[in-house]
């Protein structure tokens, strides 16, 4: 079964432009050190897989972790 994901077509693709496009208003991303905090604003309408199939495929290390009343999401490569 061939797959969509644009990081197997085309690995040059930017990773920063694919997650804020994946994430879109539901969260918001910023880049760190390397690696991106991502701060998830709706639980329910976030892209939790794609955003995580998209950062493991990369070998990025994840964590969740709490901030203030949203949840946020710190990827290092």
């Amino acid at each position: 079964m061939p797959s969509n994901n644009p990081l197997i077509i085309d690995p040059t693709v930017d990773l920063g432009k694919l997650l804020a496009d994946l994430i879109g208003d539901t969260g918001g991303l910023q880049p760190l050190m390397g690696g991106y905090r991502i701060r998830v604003f709706h639980n329910g309408a976030f892209p939790w897989d794609s955003v995580f199939k998209t950062l493991l495929f990369r070998d990025f290390k994840i964590y969740v972790t709490n901030h203030k009343a949203d949840i946020a999401i710190e990827a290092q490569p």
